[in-house]
């Protein structure tokens, strides 16, 4: 404990979710998560040598190109062995950082002379081009089709702004679908001297032996450096081993670069070609940012290259438990419906929730937990298949969860644990595929009598029938959402004083819905009550839970069952008509509450982490001490507290970009930033930090996080990890479709064409 502790305090900021009665059960550092990878995850980061290279053939320039985010990528053509990027329409544009004059001289001192634009071009019809940059021309091209050659564009007056450059190319002349074929651009100042060697991944990459110890690297010629783009935690490191490959000396520089701040040099070395060099430096920094870090060749011979091998930029160390979790006989998961986090008193709101904040106290409250789309069905799809929204394609509230697709239940009805799932929300109901699987399955529906909680009393009895056996038990509650419960007598005390609107409870969905469309017919009255009818829901919703956990408390089940409790979508408070399902992605419609209690766990702490519901089938599945399927995408959220290390998961939960879709939008948002946009074209970049409401555009001001958030939805909308499944249409049946008006759906004109299309 003495060795653990002197590893503490050498750490720079220690466990950050770690309170302070969690000493007693740590022992030793885990590895400390990575962040950024250079070797291992090169897509991360771009080359230069001279100047700004723009590798159009690669994929990493997609979201820079401005196309659609949907679109895989623009149309490549190989040519002996490289990867072109085919030109399509007259205007060509793409954007990139600037940081300083060192990436051209490699010295730090001043480049001299104007900029020149340069690429290797084959033309197809395209007679010329015309090159532009920040919006003042640098010259042109001269194209002679069938050709390929490097062409230089000069003489004009655009200079380089540190920061932010957007390179404009326009083919002039030429007919049809593809004009000219593109396989780099290089932005360099003064006058070329030499063919320009463009450095590609393909040969950059690769074992470099030095003084009889190989290691995987990447090799540049200076003056060049390699830039990598993504999240640099608070108090990180960036840590490398570098040497020179050919005969002399050279120096290497680290730079971390941020948005609006100018670059800085974090560190330099020395380098020779007998031996490498480790270096780890400090990134400098309170908090964590979205950014990039340099990787500079200042200095090298002629014909000599600099390594980088094991670059990576590490956050801080999480600290392993000195006993692993223990696993859970028994996981109860309860999903509550449209629930403002920011309502309830453990998240700082007015509600006091007690039997929720209890809850926490004995567990731990995850703060920056997000949900994967607007809609409920969307949302409990991800936590059941580990999947995001995007792949499992129940991304619209008339999608059904795919049949091909693997869940929890699968994998714990295999291990043997009884499961059973008890649904109040329709879109969770049979019609949208989620009573696949279960031992047991019960659906209310609005329409039905009895009260909103009903679902907990059913849980309640099957867990009574099942007590003495392993079980995993999923109640998806109504919680916030319309309709709700309300007695004469609460009625009369709920505000406003005296109201003699017409927003009658157990129609209010109905009603809701129709407001929407009509807004005149919705009053500040109106509004008032209905969020007075909303708050006394959650109240009945936390004292639903506490019979339950006293339940679990008085036969003895509460030391082996794990409780997870999490929000399937929040409110969209801005709305005039709140707590129906919407197609908004703003933060307060995805901002949900999570908590986690389970045997072992250090009661009382708390994790700022970001969290999503993509993350929760394997923190399921880990707490019943099971493997989860391997397309199951995401973290076991408890790595963040040190535990599950051992099982697969990478220690330790770094801030990670979530992504949030549906109805053709996304939203990214990693750290401050998000990016806003549909499937045809990226939106505005908003700082939350500066504007919470998320109305101004920052993109120009913000050059970096736009880099690095564009990239992440291409990822999220192009590419998601793994195979995407098909889009199933619900089969709605006239009792669903009773059931949806009631819950506030069929009421609203935009829905009813594709209701009627999953009846079909």
């Amino acid at each position: 404990m003495l060795a653990a502790c002197g590893l503490l305090s050498c750490s720079r900021g220690g466990p950050a979710e770690a309170g302070p009665s969690a000493s007693a059960s740590v022992s030793r550092p885990l590895p400390r998560p990575v962040a950024i990878d250079a070797i291992g995850r090169p897509e991360q980061c771009t080359l230069g040598h001279r100047g700004i290279l723009l590798d159009l053939g690669h994929s990493s320039m997609h979201a820079r190109l401005g196309t659609r985010p949907d679109q895989p990528e623009p149309q490549a053509v190989e040519h002996g062995g490289a990867t072109w990027s085919r030109v399509a329409s007259r205007s060509l544009t793409t954007s990139f950082y600037w940081a300083g004059d060192v990436e051209m001289t490699g010295d730090g001192g001043t480049s001299e002379g104007s900029v020149y634009v340069e690429a290797r071009v084959r033309a197809l019809t395209a007679k010329g081009a015309t090159v532009t940059l920040n919006g003042k021309v640098v010259g042109g091209w001269r194209l002679t089709r069938g050709q390929t050659r490097v062409v230089v564009a000069r003489g004009g007056g655009a200079t380089l702004i540190p920061g932010p450059n957007e390179l404009t190319v326009r083919l002039v002349g030429g007919t049809g679908d593809a004009l000219a074929e593109i396989d780099w651009i290089h932005v360099g100042t003064g006058e070329p001297t030499e063919a320009y060697a463009a450095p590609t991944r393909e040969d950059a990459l690769l074992n470099a032996t030095v003084g009889g110890i190989s290691r995987r690297a990447l090799a540049i010629r200076a003056p060049g450096f390699v830039r990598c783009n993504g999240w640099l935690p608070a108090s990180a490191t960036l840590h490398a081993f570098v040497a020179l490959a050919g005969s002399g000396e050279g120096d290497v520089q680290f730079r971390v670069l941020r948005d609006r701040t100018p670059p800085d040099v974090v560190g330099s070395a020395h380098l020779t070609a007998h031996t490498w060099t480790e270096v780890s430096v400090p990134v400098r920094s309170d908090t964590g940012f979205v950014g990039a870090v340099d990787l500079v060749g200042v200095r090298a011979p002629r014909g000599a290259r600099v390594l980088f091998a094991e670059a990576k930029v590490l956050g801080t160390a999480v600290l392993a438990r000195d006993e692993p979790l223990v696993a859970a006989r028994s996981v109860v998961v309860v999903v509550l419906g449209s629930v403002a986090s920011r309502t309830l008193g453990l998240y700082g709101g007015a509600r006091p929730v007690p039997e929720l904040t209890a809850l926490a106290s004995a567990g731990v409250l995850f703060e920056a937990h997000r949900a994967t789309g607007p809609f409920a069905n969307g949302g409990v799809a991800s936590m059941l298949t580990g999947l995001a929204a995007r792949a499992h394609a129940v991304e619209d509230p008339d999608a059904r969860l795919p049949r091909p697709v693997r869940t929890v239940v699968d994998a714990a009805r295999q291990a043997g644990v009884a499961t059973a799932m008890f649904t109040a929300n329709p879109t969770t109901g049979p019609a949208f595929g989620f009573d696949r699987g279960w031992d047991t399955y019960q659906a209310h529906t609005p329409l039905d009598d009895g009260a909103a909680t009903q679902v907990f009393d059913d849980a309640t009895r099957w867990i009574e029938e099942h007590r003495g056996g392993r079980f995993l038990v999923v109640v998806h509650a109504r919680g916030g959402h319309p309709p709700w419960d309300a007695t004469p007598d609460e009625l009369r005390l709920l505000p406003p004083a005296e109201y003699t609107g017409t927003l009658e409870p157990r129609r209010a969905a109905e009603l809701l819905a129709k407001a929407r469309r009509v807004p005149q017919r919705f009053t500040d009255a109106d509004r008032t009550r209905a969020w007075a009818l909303y708050g006394n829901a959650v109240d009945a919703h936390d004292a639903a839970l506490g019979r339950l956990l006293t339940y679990l408390r008085a036969t003895g089940r509460e030391r082996d069952t794990a409780v997870v409790v999490v929000g399937d979508v929040g409110v969209q408070e801005s709305a005039l008509a709140p707590f129906l399902e919407s197609e908004a992605l703003d933060e307060a419609m995805l901002a949900t509450p999570l908590v986690v209690r389970a045997p072992g766990l250090v009661a009382g702490q708390r994790v700022a982490t970001p969290t999503s519901h993509v993350d929760l089938g394997r923190t399921f599945l880990g707490l019943l001490g099971l493997t989860p399927p391997s397309q199951f995408q995401g973290t076991n959220v408890l790595t963040a507290l040190g535990y599950g290390a051992g099982a697969g998961e990478a220690p330790g939960l770094i801030d990670r970009p979530l992504v949030a879709s549906g109805m053709g939008r996304f939203s990214a948002r990693w750290g401050p930033f998000v990016l806003v946009g549909t499937v045809e074209k990226f939106g505005k970049l908003c700082d939350l930090s500066l504007e919470p409401a998320c109305v101004t555009d920052v993109r120009r001001t913000y050059p970096l996080a736009v880099d690095v958030l564009q990239a992440v939805a291409v990822d999220a909308m192009a590419r998601p990890r793994g195979p995407r499944l098909s889009r199933e249409p619900a089969f709605l049946d006239p009792g669903t479709m009773a059931a949806l008006t009631a819950w506030g759906r069929l009421a609203e004109k935009a829905t009813k064409g594709r209701h009627a299309e999953g009846e079909r």
